[in-house]
């Protein structure tokens, strides 16, 4: 059984999805964009967005549209980049790269 102690583990999904909803009108608000403007941009209705600050599901599209209309998709930094290679498996690795071809036996 994994134990983490990270705050977000404590919260079931419907909290994060509303959380999520609750930063993205922060980000919406600090920018002064309207519902209805933010809505325009990524092609919903100001009630979708309304629905989506408000904890309401949506979709990963729908996140990355409105991520990308308050240009804010650095976001996704932490989950999307490259897994770190530590200096023993990165030469573990350089280590069992061929380093020329072999002749093929002939039968």
């Amino acid at each position: 059984m994994r134990v983490n102690f990270h705050p977000w583990y404590e919260l079931s999904e419907k909290q994060i999805i509303a959380e999520i909803g609750k930063r993205l009108k922060g980000f919406r608000l600090n920018q002064n964009i309207t519902q209805q403007e933010l809505g325009d941009m990524i092609g919903k209705g100001p009630d979708e967005i309304s629905r989506i600050e408000n904890g309401k599901a949506f979709t990963m599209i729908t996140l990355l549209r409105i991520l990308r209309a308050l240009n804010k998709l650095e976001y996704l930094d932490h989950i999307l980049q490259p897994p770190q290679i530590n200096p023993l498996q990165l030469r573990e690795i350089e280590r069992k790269k061929r380093k020329r071809a072999s002749k093929k036996n002939k039968r």
